[in-house]
């Protein structure tokens, strides 16, 4: 049956924990003639050039071939020139962008959207069916998850592109949606891959005027950009500011206009002295959560009781832990989302910092004094973990601390983790069927080997995935929930999500950091108002 949707659908979007592809190194690159011959400097402005300036601690290695840039760091570097057909409000449902509309029809298996008219690439072809239906297939080629259930593309018409699935999955219409971006077959066929990485040529408000490997990446003005009155701001210039010292540095003394934090402590002496305004992404979409997780699979692990699993998790204080590391920005959560996630289940009971309820589960497991095993980090959660294993040791979990490069600790997530714990970074998002399925299908990607995969917890993530509408989604959202941590406690102890910190002159509006998407922002509307 179908149903048409404009104006929404509830979801979110995945940080993938794969690696971004490599370009080739150099000193300084300049926009090629397809976004329009450019040669002005980014280290200046003309006399009444307005200029916005963003510190990021992100380096990316590819800004114009969105089909290979596989996670959610270098986004904001293809956000002023290369667009999707559609973007994420601010709780997380699906909203027209370069679809102005769409309609699903689970019978069928199909996802029709209709383009919005009018609008061109930078080098002035079209934006039309045929080029999009050439832009998902680059995706499909490279082998990406959010186009793996596409059975095949139509351009029906000029406007229209019909996808047919290989199953209905209410799941793959985000996917297609947010995650896949446009860029111009006619300029990559004009070129080659290569040079596609280094020149983006989308339909968005800013063209590539400059990218200083390592240093800054410069836009300016789209003349022709299809939204009226947009971009407000004539230059955009991304900083690429590893050190946040420096970050903070340049914000202090006005050399930018905005940086994301990274460290919190440099963070909070910036919000505390009130000279800027600050933006908390607390929705959790695009972040990563923070967690430990019991290998319940392993023969011999002690965790393959629920019970154990039941212990551990009210083992752990996880408010003390996010005050003491986060100050104040770490959201807690005893579920997949956060708090402000339109699928969190406020019923989930969880498990509460309560060793003495650790301590009797765990004797009715058979382990009155308690047993000993492994406790799996990395150096960034060293510090953390520490907290944990004392926690786990005042009820009787004696872990040994065991510190592993991210090459270990991605073999682990990737394999069992010895019938010990580990840490679990997961996509806090929404859709469950989506993102929590890549966990709990006994094929998937990402700490499958190591877990239990309970058959009424699958048979209700299917019924997430062919939900034919969004009520069945959230109803069927909240009693996953519900299973996944009260009954099984298969992911273990939720511990905190970071927030996304954005500190900014006052002057700054409409930037759009840290109001949706993690990852994503408003280049067309950002507006300096000194």
């Amino acid at each position: 049956m179908k149903r048409k949707k404009k104006l929404s659908l509830m979801l979110t979007l995945g940080v993938s924990l794969s690696l971004v592809f490599g370009c080739s190194s150099q000193t300084e690159n300049k926009a090629d003639v397809a976004n329009t011959a450019n040669t002005s400097s980014t280290s200046s402005s003309a006399k009444g050039e307005s200029v916005y300036k963003v510190a990021l601690g992100l380096n990316p290695k590819i800004i114009g071939y969105p089909a290979e840039v596989t996670n959610n760091g270098p986004l904001p570097f293809l956000d002023p020139v290369i667009q999707a057909l559609a973007h994420f409000d601010e709780k997380g449902n699906l909203v027209p962008w370069l679809a102005e509309s769409w309609e699903t029809d689970a019978k069928s298996r199909a996802i029709t959207f209709k383009l919005r008219k009018g609008v061109k690439y930078s080098d002035k072809t079209d934006f039309d069916a045929e080029s999009v239906k050439w832009n998902i297939e680059k995706y499909i080629e490279n082998k990406r998850s959010e186009t793996n259930n596409i059975e095949s593309i139509e351009a029906a018409d000029p406007n229209t592109v019909r996808l047919k699935l290989k199953e209905w999955n209410s799941s793959t219409l985000q996917a297609v949606g947010y995650f896949v971006r446009y860029i111009s077959p006619t300029a990559f066929k004009a070129h080659d891959k290569e040079w596609a990485y280094k020149n983006p040529v989308g339909t968005g408000p800013y063209l590539l005027d400059k990218w200083q490997v390592n240093v800054s990446v410069s836009y300016k003005k789209n003349p022709a950009y299809w939204e009226q009155g947009k971009p407000n701001v004539d230059r955009l210039e991304l900083l690429i500011i590893e050190d946040a010292q420096t970050a903070a540095s340049a914000l202090k003394a006005g050399e930018v206009d905005e940086l994301q934090a990274s460290n919190i402590d440099i963070a909070k002496e910036l919000i505390d002295s009130k000279k800027y305004d600050v933006v908390l992404h607390k929705n959790g979409i695009g972040a990563v959560g923070v967690g430990i997780i019991p290998d319940s699979r392993t023969k011999g692990s002690p965790f393959a009781d629920v019970k154990v699993r039941q212990a551990m998790s009210y083992a752990i204080d996880e408010k003390a832990i996010a005050d003491t590391f986060g100050k104040g920005y770490y959201v807690t959560t005893n579920q997949w989302g956060s708090p402000d996630a339109v699928t969190y289940n406020p019923d989930v009971a969880g498990y509460p910092y309560n060793p003495e309820k650790a301590k009797q589960l765990l004797a009715e497991a058979g382990y009155p004094k308690g047993f000993k095993t492994k406790l799996f980090s990395g150096g960034s959660t060293k510090d953390i973990f520490t907290a944990v294993q004392n926690y786990l040791s005042a009820v009787g979990i004696n872990a040994e601390l065991v510190v592993v490069d991210e090459a270990k600790v991605q073999d682990l997530y990737f394999n069992t983790w010895e019938g010990g714990l580990m840490g679990h970074f997961h996509s806090v998002q929404p859709d469950l069927g989506l993102y929590m399925y890549r966990h709990l299908d006994p094929n998937g990607a990402f700490y499958a080997k190591g877990i239990d995969h309970p058959d009424d917890v699958l048979q209700l993530l299917k019924e997430n995935q062919q939900a034919p509408n969004d009520q069945v989604k959230k109803e069927t959202s909240m009693k996953i929930q519900k299973l996944a941590y009260d009954k099984y406690d298969v992911f273990g102890k939720p511990l905190y999500i970071p927030m996304g910190i954005f500190i900014k002159q006052k002057y700054v509006k409409d930037d759009g950091f840290g109001t949706t998407h993690a990852s994503y922002w408003t280049p067309g509307s950002v507006r300096i108002e000194k």
